[in-house]
């Protein structure tokens, strides 16, 4: 692998990207929180560090009550397609960005990043998420707005269909994300479908069908015959977590617990270009050709966890529209996420060859 990271590097150093990506379709106004342990001071405190012993806790006031302290440690853009669709942007990337970021105006936390897209099309009022972050993972309380306007109809009418055309003549992958927390993600998928269809193009398409434990099995069946069917318009890569994976696998009656042999197997039942499968120590991806598995940067103690995964999506996607191989593909992704959550920000270019770099030589924490 080190040879791969070398070679990342230096195409980083000479290879401009011009392509244009179509990013979308939520939008999130996310408060990322603390859950406090104990108070010391007005100014510090010790935090609950893992998920278990924040259920621990919760478990304990069965019967009785509890007072649990959060503690905001900033508010800042979210939803899981501006987090991606910012890292892209950090890359070099022209973006067009469609979702949530407001009805009547652009929301504040989102207008740094609009101005970067090379154009916004807006079709509701973001959701909120209370964003409990531990060292272990996160627990994310999303409040939703009204997502429901997040719909194919409501794009052609805001938007235009000639529009949409011209936009999808130049665009070399569309990226649907959190399926989950949008009731109306299905109608999208179909509309890009037909349209792709009736146009004879064929991009790469991302999708990131975020934590669907609260779908129904039905509902999440229904989109993966869905998706096969986008396969034939698109090239389909399905991004998932380690538990959106076990889900997936559940529902497809697939019982590998090797994440790489679980890649390939759902992506054979579903007969799509690629399957990644991300969780925190690493990557595994399958294509019919073959299928790799890669050690992340893995960091002990991580400054920003929420987005995590998003700036994956984002570096994988980098390197597929660079044409790199399925490993260096995964190496880009774990590599602008293990960025992320040491610097609490997206890398460019030219700060992602810099990380590869020291984490050839071992210079990571």
């Amino acid at each position: 692998m080190k040879d791969k990271k070398m070679m990342i590097s230096e195409l980083l150093n000479t290879q401009t990207v011009p392509f244009h990506l179509i990013v979308g379709f939520d939008g999130f106004i996310d408060e990322i929180i603390h859950v406090v342990d104990k108070r010391i001071d007005n100014e510090n405190f010790q935090r609950i560090k893992t998920i278990s012993d924040f259920a621990g806790r919760i478990a304990n006031a069965a019967g009785l009550s509890a007072n649990i302290e959060l503690s905001t440690v900033r508010q800042k853009l979210g939803g899981n397609g501006p987090i991606m669709a910012k890292s892209l942007l950090a890359q070099g990337y022209k973006v067009s960005y469609m979702g949530a970021l407001g009805c009547k105006e652009i929301h504040p936390v989102f207008r740094d990043f609009s101005v970067l897209c090379s154009k916004v099309i807006s079709l509701a009022d973001p959701g909120h998420t209370d964003a409990l972050e531990f060292n272990d993972g996160k627990v994310m309380l999303g409040k939703l707005s009204d997502l429901r306007k997040v719909n194919w109809l409501n794009l052609l009418q805001t938007f235009g269909e000639e529009n949409l055309v011209d936009l999808l003549k130049k665009t070399e992958l569309i990226a649907f994300t959190n399926w989950t927390m949008l009731p109306e993600m299905n109608s999208l998928l179909l509309g890009f479908s037909q349209l792709l269809k009736e146009l004879k193009l064929r991009p790469k398409a991302y999708i990131d069908l975020a934590d669907p434990t609260k779908r129904r099995r039905e509902d999440i069946k229904e989109v993966l015959q869905i998706l096969t069917k986008l396969q034939n318009n698109a090239q389909v890569a399905l991004g998932l977590n380690q538990n959106e994976s076990s889900i997936i696998a559940d529902i497809l009656n697939i019982f590998a617990e090797d994440l790489r042999e679980r890649a390939t197997l759902i992506r054979n039942e579903l007969n799509l270009d690629r399957v990644v499968i991300h969780p925190v120590q690493g990557a595994a991806a399958a294509t019919v050709e073959n299928s790799f598995w890669v050690d992340g940067p893995y960091c002990q103690n991580p400054k920003l966890i929420t987005g995590a995964g998003d700036n994956f999506n984002a570096g994988f996607c980098s390197g597929w529209l660079r044409g790199l191989d399925l490993e260096s593909c995964l190496i880009c992704g774990v590599a602008t996420s293990g960025f992320y959550v040491r610097n609490e920000y997206s890398p460019t270019q030219s700060e992602l060859k810099v990380f590869l770099d020291d984490w050839q030589k071992g210079n990571l924490d």
